[in-house]
Order: C-alpha cells, then sequence, then structure tokens
C-alpha cells in the first residue's frame, strides 16, 4: 500500500508521470530499465495504464540525456583523464563505506565507466572507414534513409541499449565515417530499436502489461513516421536552433535531435494520452474478470 501510494502521488497526472519517467531515466541511464519496471507495476496494479503511458513517454526523453553527455564532455574533454579518478574515487567509496557513501560510490563508478566506454568509443571508431564503407548511403534517397534507419534498430537490439547506440553513432559522426543527415537517420532508427526488449518483456505477461509494451514500440514508431516524412524540414529546423545557440558541432546537433525526436511525440501524443490509451485498450481487450487479472506468474519473477 506505502509503495501504490507513493507511486501514484508521482504519477497522478499525465505532466507528474512523465517528469517521473524522465527523471527516473535520467538518472538510471536506461529507458529499458524504466520501462520494465513501469511493466512490472502496472501487472501489480500498482499503476494505472494511463499513468503507464505518461511514464513511458517521459522515459523517451530521459534516456537522451546519455547523448548530450557524450557531446558536451565525452568529445570536448580528454575523458580518459577524467574517467580514471571518478572511476577510482567510486570504487574505493563502494568498497569502504557504508550507507550513502557507498551509494554514491556506486553512482561515481558507473559515471566513470561511462567516460571509459566514451573514450573506447572513439578510439575504436577512428578506423571504421577501413571495415565498412558507409559512404554508400552518403546521398540519403529514400531507399537509403530507409537503410540507415533500420541499422540504427539492429544496432539497439544487438546493443540493448539506445543510449548506448546513440553514444557509438556521436562516435562515428566525430570520426569523419558518416555525415550528419546519416547520423540522424540512425538515431531515428535506434529510437525504435529501443522498444525490442520492452516487446520482448511482454510475451506471456498480463494484458496491462501488454498494453504498456504497446504503448512504448507505438510512441516510437508514430514519432519515427513522421520524422521520417518531415524529414529534411526536421534537420533544417534542428540545425537552424542549433545555430541561435551557436551550436556547430555535429554532435551536438545529433544530441539535439535526439532530445527533439522525444519532444516532437510527447507534443502530439501527450495532450491526445486518454484516446491513446483507449485505443490500445480497445486493441488489447481485458478478457480476465476485475477478480484474477492480477494472478499472472510472472508476477512472482
Amino acid at each position: 500500500d506505502s509503495l501504490r501510494n507513493l507511486l501514484n502521488r508521482f504519477t497522478g497526472g499525465t505532466i507528474s508521470s512523465m517528469t517521473t519517467g524522465a527523471i527516473i531515466t535520467l538518472l538510471m541511464q536506461s529507458s529499458t530499465a524504466t520501462s520494465l519496471m513501469t511493466i512490472g507495476f502496472v501487472s501489480a496494479g500498482m499503476l494505472n495504464f494511463l499513468q503507464a503511458t505518461g511514464v513511458i513517454f517521459g522515459a523517451n526523453l530521459g534516456t537522451t540525456s546519455t547523448g548530450w553527455m557524450v557531446a558536451f564532455i565525452g568529445l570536448k574533454y580528454s575523458v580518459s583523464q577524467l574517467a580514471l579518478p571518478i572511476l577510482g574515487i567510486g570504487v574505493l567509496l563502494k568498497q569502504f563505506s557504508s550507507g550513502r557513501w557507498a551509494q554514491l560510490g556506486s553512482v561515481l563508478s558507473g559515471l566513470g565507466l561511462i567516460f571509459v566506454g566514451i573514450q573506447y568509443l572513439q578510439d575504436g571508431m577512428a578506423n571504421l572507414n577501413d571495415y565498412i564503407d558507409l559512404t554508400l548511403f552518403a546521398d540519403l534517397t529514400i531507399v537509403n534513409r530507409l537503410i540507415l534507419i533500420f541499422i540504427g534498430i539492429l544496432m539497439t537490439i544487438i546493443m540493448q541499449s539506445s543510449s548506448a547506440a546513440v553514444a557509438t553513432t556521436i562516435a562515428v559522426l566525430t570520426s569523419g565515417a558518416i555525415g550528419l543527415e546519416q547520423a540522424i537517420a540512425l538515431v531515428i532508427g535506434q529510437s525504435i530499436g529501443t522498444t525490442a526488449t520492452v516487446a520482448f518483456a511482454s510475451i506471456g505477461a498480463s494484458v496491462s502489461a501488454k498494453r504498456t509494451a504497446l504503448a512504448h514500440i507505438l510512441f516510437n514508431v508514430i514519432t519515427g513516421s513522421i520524422s521520417f516524412i518531415f524529414f529534411p524540414f526536421l534537420i533544417k529546423g534542428v540545425s537552424s536552433f542549433a545555430a541561435l545557440l551557436d551550436w556547430t558541432e555535429p554532435a551536438i546537433i545529433v544530441a539535439l535531435f535526439n532530445s527533439s525526436f522525444s519532444l516532437l511525440g510527447i507534443v502530439i501524443l501527450a495532450p491526445l494520452i486518454k484516446q491513446f490509451t483507449k485505443m490500445i485498450t480497445l486493441v488489447l481487450p481485458e478478457k480476465k474478470s476485475a477478480i484474477t487479472r492480477h494472478l499472472d506468474s510472472s508476477i512472482i519473477s
């Protein structure tokens, strides 16, 4: 009951549920983890479907923070020099303290490892042109754009993290192996591909969990489709906005587009969230009675 009251307090309205989803994902650096937790809470009857949908919308925005971290910190400073002291302090706190200091050590260790990962990505992607000729997709025809989106989807499914896939794309872009438009096409695919894990998690789960997974999938597919149709206009708009802020680095423009992608979905779907959830409810109707619908063996695990 305490957990249910806490969840309802922070996800009572559409804005509060989206904010909660964004903050949790910002802290965890994983929209997949947030989405899986949300599915678990919905399956257990601790969140209703409308609240869960708001959390999912916010999680999609929160996960774009990694791209900003890579663009502003990872590529502007020598992250190898920054990473090891942070990682060392984090490990010491984790091993030789307890309580909040140990938890702070875990956070610092994770942050340090992200910086180490960024350095490896930069080094590894430096000679990518020797192995893969991405200039084949330099001319962004509709077919090439679709191929790049499909590659982005595959990258996220393999890595199980859209954040890691976007960070990789930014590293490839910085190495000069691909251009800005190619990178943005990959990011669209990566945003769609992040729904794969949630889709797998919903197999055999309750109807409420399947609805939550479908909401996550539709959010990204609808936003991805709109981004594909208006691709040239979105790139022009994002580039113009970046120019106003004097952001000229392609990596920052990609990070800005990544956030704009999620914001676009929120602007379009958040005002229609009740109709959106009602439509999904009609597609996936509840077949069990109100008494037995929460009796699901997957909740135990």
